[in-house]
């Protein structure tokens, strides 16, 4: 605490008399209040005509948060920056707050009430200050802060004024407060109507449609235009119509049917719908709510049932506030129309009756007539805020939340109770409701056969997790429960981070997002799972709901099943090779019975083309995959395997530069018997009994084409001759299969024999 400073030798304060004050200050203050709507605007001309009183030279208007208890400065006048800044808010466990909470005006020093002065010129000229507390319905909300530079106490005169201030704006803050929440109840409640995912409509009592929400739109193909100029039977096909009027009937006398008529949409289409009729209000009018659910695909809606959480609620019904009267001996001297309608008595039958015999439960009338003595004997602490149901004369029940402040006499006792109460009925059933639909929902939650999460979007928290992602990922609900980026990054998750995130971000922008991928458990074994994640609006705020199915099972057998392919196909291709050395066999025994030179070279011809094709079989056999092959490596084998059988009195240099390029069997038999039809011509012809050199070159090209190159540098080609019309079977066969590839086949005999040949592999990778 601060010092107190010195008292000057004389106080000085002009006074006026109180009660021509009193109707002054009074008067400036609703003027202040009805000048304007705005709250700040009112507070400021409230501060300002407040500063006006006497010695009274700066302060500021607190406010009590309802929900956190902390204080906080919402206008000001006169104060220092430094000031403000040190002592704009307080908390729920401040020495402010356990003053405020008291509900009594403090009136003193400022060293006393402040612990938190600024050592500058405009505090440390701080002498007297009062502290007086704003309340309504019995409850501090605020409080009314003044200070003066030039006098260590206010005069009792103007704690009057502050203290008619005060209460005289309790009841304004308290008013402009429940209409910024009404105002933002509306915008929910037209949220939470925009979010439905069923068709919901508004119909006046006179046929015509006021509203409906977006999913009613969208899926029968209006605008709100359009919508609104249809009638109810209008929306069905002519052939139903009759069933709409007589369902129609029927809502006049049960407002709350429920029949099923299928719906047209704009262009036709029919939906079967399941249609509930509900009365209500909109906005202040009678109204019929029309909820229809689409059950063309009741398995659909119901799986994505479970994924929703906010349920439709009906308008409120705004209603007026009971407001009665009692004396010292506990009989009601006033009550209010109100009042009258919710016990069900008119207003003679009410006053002169003690309050506790007008309906109360009997256990709130007797805790009222133990606590009453202590109310009239000034114990302000039992006059707590609760609940209780009243019965009215007809029999209906209601359940009403109770305020009561004392009434005081002109001598300063207490003359009375004021009680105030709330219908709140509708409320504490939509409690009960909600609770109910919680625990439902809980149950379909834990009850899927998948696993569900349920992530924040910003930080990707989770949030939520049902029984059976536990049970699949091995982590308990506690262990995952708030995990973060950073946690899924060490490894604590089921999925990476990237996975996650791009599951997360991707459902965000694109409403659904899906992946088949290996999660690992908490034990860090891995299994196989189908993740669907979707985006949802949950309690207002953008969601992602992550479905994990676990497919392991499937997985599984799909890979039994491709080894066991994988298997078939090369026992066929092991097959095929050993068939085709048995022909190449048989063709070499066959040219053994004869001696003419010219059919032992036929033979060996045709051993060659089998043993090419028998050479792709052996690359397949051999390879992991069964549907193409490495050509480079077949043909390092395929020439070696020529020039080996035609090139024995010879010296042949082969030259191969042969790219990486993987192909399939379609073009690979045909490209081999090629190859070998060319490497066979040139060492048969090129070079008569004497050396040489061949080259191989196969490469990529331009526009997904691939590009054979072979050349000797033998005596050339014969001259006159054309290798496209030429009657030898190797070049018949040659353009043949150039044909069958889809290529086109070129020769250059500028230095020896060239021949080039284009070709495309479409199915390549």
């Amino acid at each position: 605490m601060k010092g107190f400073g010195i008292m000057p030798e004389k106080e000085t304060y002009i006074n006026v008399p109180v009660s021509d004050e009193l109707l002054r200050i009074q008067r400036d203050i609703g003027i202040a209040l009805c000048s304007s709507s705005n709250l700040l605007t009112s507070l400021e001309r409230l501060l300002e005509t407040t500063l006006n009183i006497g010695i009274i030279d700066c302060g500021g208007i607190y406010f009590v948060d309802e929900d956190t208890g902390e204080i906080y400065l919402v206008m000001q006048k006169n104060l220092s920056e430094e000031f403000i800044r040190r002592n704009s808010h307080y908390g729920a466990d401040s020495h402010q707050h356990e003053i405020l909470e008291r509900g009594l005006v403090f009136y003193g020093m400022c060293s006393d009430f402040m612990d938190n002065v600024p050592d500058d010129s405009f505090t440390n000229g701080f002498r007297g200050c009062g502290i007086i507390p704003i309340s309504y319905g019995g409850k501090v909300i605020g409080s009314l802060n003044v200070a003066s530079h030039s006098h260590y106490a206010l005069p009792s005169e103007i704690q009057d004024s502050l203290e008619a201030i005060a209460v005289q704006i309790g009841g304004f803050i308290a008013r402009i407060r429940s209409e910024m929440k009404l105002e933002k109840r509306q915008k929910d409640l037209q949220t939470l109507f925009e979010s439905i995912e069923d068709l919901f409509f508004v119909v006046d009592l006179a046929g015509n449609i006021l509203d409906a929400n977006k999913k009613t739109l969208d899926r029968l193909g209006y605008t709100l235009e359009e919508f609104r100029r249809l009638s109810p039977p209008e929306l069905h096909s002519e052939k139903d119509r009759s069933e709409v009027m007589k369902a129609i009937k029927v809502v006049l006398f049960d407002p709350h049917a429920s029949f099923s008529i299928p719906m047209l949409t704009k262009n036709g289409f029919s939906i079967p719908v399941e249609v509930k009729v509900s009365p209500g209000k909109w906005d202040g009018k009678d109204a019929y709510f029309c909820i229809c659910r689409d059950i063309s695909d009741r398995e659909h809606a119901e799986y994505l049932l479970k994924k929703e959480k906010d349920k439709l609620q009906n308008y409120l019904d705004i209603v007026g506030v009971i407001i009665f009267a009692v004396d010292r001996d506990q009989n009601v001297i006033s009550i209010n129309q109100k009042g009258c309608k919710m016990f069900g008595r008119p207003e003679f039958d009410i006053i002169g009756r003690k309050w506790y015999d007008l309906g109360f439960s009997e256990e709130f009338s007797e805790q009222g007539r133990k606590a009453f003595p202590k109310l009239m004997d000034g114990d302000t602490n039992v006059m707590e805020y609760s609940e209780s149901s009243i019965v009215t004369g007809t029999g209906d029940e209601w359940i009403i939340a109770w305020h009561t402040v004392v009434l005081g006499d002109d001598e300063g006792g207490i003359k009375g109770l004021l009680c105030s109460g709330e219908d709140v009925t509708e409320f504490r059933n939509t409690e009960a409701a909600l609770k109910s639909s919680e625990e439902k929902y809980r149950v379909v939650f834990n009850g899927s056969l998948d696993g569900i999460t349920i992530h924040e979007r910003e930080n990707y928290r989770m949030l939520d997790i049902n029984d059976r992602g536990c049970e699949m990922s091995g982590y308990s609900r506690e262990e995952v429960m708030g995990r973060t980026a950073e946690d899924i990054k060490q490894g604590k998750a089921l999925y990476s981070l990237e996975q996650t995130t791009w599951l997360i971000d991707h459902a965000s922008e694109y409403g659904f997002a899906n992946a088949e991928w290996q999660a690992r458990k908490k034990s860090g074994d891995l299994f196989w799972t189908d993740v669907m994640a979707r985006s949802a609006i949950i309690g207002g705020k953008e969601r992602i709901i992550i479905t994990i199915h676990d497919i392991t099972e499937r997985k599984d057998a799909e890979k039994a099943l491709m080894e066991v392919e994988m298997m078939r196909k090369k026992e066929i291709h092991h097959r095929i090779k050993n068939n085709l050395q048995i022909i190449c066999s048989l063709l070499d025994l066959c040219c053994m019975e004869f001696d003419d030179a010219a059919v032992v070279q036929a033979f060996m011809d045709s051993q060659t083309r089998v043993m090419s094709m028998s050479l792709i079989h052996e690359e397949l056999y051999q390879s992991k995959d069964m549907e193409r092959i490495n050509f480079a490596d077949y043909i390092q084998k395929l020439s070696a395997e020529l020039i080996s059988s035609y090139s024995v009195d010879k010296d042949i240099e082969l030259e191969l530069n042969v790219e990486d390029i993987f192909l399939s069997m379609d073009t690979a038999i045909p490209l081999g018997i090629i190859i070998n039809e060319l490497i066979t011509n040139s060492l048969k012809h090129a070079f008569k009994e004497r050396s040489g050199k061949i080259y191989i070159d196969l490469h990529h090209g331009n526009e997904n084409k691939f590009i054979l190159i072979v050349t000797d540098n033998g005596i050339g080609f014969p001259e006159g001759i054309d290798y496209k019309k030429c009657t030898s079977l190797g070049l018949q066969l040659l353009n043949t299969l150039v044909d069958q590839i889809g290529g086109s086949i070129t020769m250059d005999c500028t230095a020896g024999t060239a021949f080039t040949i284009m070709f495309d592999e479409k199915g390549r990778i």
